[in-house]
């Protein structure tokens, strides 16, 4: 029961100091860090959720990776604490879960997908509160290793969607370039008038043709 006191007084704490937080860290990554902070609020925060994983992709933006060089080490490591914590807050976990532990899967998640989008992990962590992967107790414990693997879970489902939407985008550009080439086709007669040619103008194939009939007669 101390134990549970003393991980809810911690973690409180956690929570109320996040505004604090964010003003150092502004202070640290600059403005742009604020823009991208309201660019991806926590889904609490959110006008609207992204539920599905085609989404996610298509909305794209740079990866942790991306982030991190462009503000500064830490950066997208800070986004992702924030994320978390507030993902715990709706599924009520926070009380059963260390300051440690949520710094510790916010460092673990920013290592291991770094290549992965604010916009992919936002669905992840909307996903997972529905339930769609998974549960994060084991009795009445918390298992952050459930996340983890729920996580794994879902950056494999969005591979094979990161695929199947370039495919697509393919796709589409060949059959915008088939239907322009159909739109600027003109036939001979069309092209002699464009290029200012006689009637009697005959293109270089027919020309040979004629060379060869002369030659057998």
């Amino acid at each position: 029961m101390e134990q549970q006191d003393n991980n809810q007084t911690s973690l409180t704490r956690l929570q109320t100091s996040l505004q604090t937080e964010m003003q150092s860290v502004v202070q640290k990554y600059g403005e742009d860090y604020l823009r991208f902070l309201r660019a991806y609020p926590t889904l609490r925060k959110r006008e609207e959720l992204i539920t599905t994983a085609r989404r996610a992709v298509r909305e794209g933006g740079m990866s942790f990776a991306q982030i991190d060089n462009y503000f500064s080490k830490g950066a997208s490591e800070w986004w992702i604490k924030v994320m978390l914590i507030d993902t715990l807050s709706f599924l009520g976990a926070m009380e059963n879960i260390t300051s440690f532990q949520v710094k510790g899967l916010a460092s673990r998640i920013r290592q291991e997908y770094y290549s992965m989008t604010p916009s992919e992990l936002t669905y992840f962590f909307y996903s997972f509160s529905m339930g769609d992967f998974g549960e994060m107790y084991t009795g009445k414990s918390i298992n952050p290793q459930r996340l983890l693997m729920a996580l794994k879970s879902c950056n494999e489902k969005m591979q094979e969607e990161r695929i199947s939407y370039e495919a697509d985008k393919e796709r589409i550009r060949k059959e915008m370039e088939a239907e322009k080439d159909r739109r600027e086709a003109v036939d001979f007669e069309q092209y002699k008038k464009l290029k200012g040619l006689p009637e009697d103008y005959k293109n270089p194939f027919d020309r040979a043709l004629d060379i060869i009939k002369v030659i057998k007669k």
